[in-house]
């Protein structure tokens, strides 16, 4: 699950190197994983080409593939470069930290769903940790990247994303 050896990984293959040669504009946006069985140990990680806002992910497991170039998702915030050298605490030990926040602040609610995603987002690098849970809801926590801390922590329902 080492985001860095991951990304080393990736950068280092045939398939990144070539794809790069003629995308050298793009930058690292995030890494992504899911965490449930089927996806264990799949990184996604995610190139931003800036010229023409669209993103190219990169599926780092077992093998390595990329998807085409796809619209980005507006949030309504610019996509930042994600500094590599700022992502210290390992993603175990983020989770934990997650999880023990969950199970002291959220305690009625139980997880179904879990995903994060390390991103530079407020001037930030962080580890943006998301669960959905069995009462249709979202807990969100977000950890500095370089030191673990807790930047947030929310609750919301489902139905108030309409």
């Amino acid at each position: 699950m080492d985001f860095h050896a991951s990304l080393a990984k990736l950068t280092s293959h045939a398939i990144f190197r070539e794809w790069h040669k003629k995308h050298q504009e793009n930058f690292l946006a995030h890494g992504f994983m899911m965490l449930d069985d089927a996806n264990k140990d799949v990184w996604q990680i995610g190139f931003y080409n800036p010229n023409n806002s669209k993103i190219t992910t990169f599926i780092v497991g077992k093998t390595i593939e990329h998807t085409a170039e796809q619209e980005v998702l507006e949030s309504g915030a610019a996509i930042q470069k994600l500094p590599v050298e700022e992502v210290k605490v390992e993603p175990q030990k983020a989770l934990a930290t997650a999880k023990e926040i969950l199970e002291k602040d959220f305690a009625r609610e139980i997880p179904i769903k879990e995903f994060f995603i390390i991103q530079h987002i407020d001037k930030r690098t962080v580890f943006n940790i998301t669960y959905f849970t069995q009462s249709f809801k979202t807990v969100n926590i977000k950890l500095d990247a370089g030191s673990g801390e807790l930047i947030s922590k929310n609750i919301q329902a489902l139905m108030d994303f309409g």
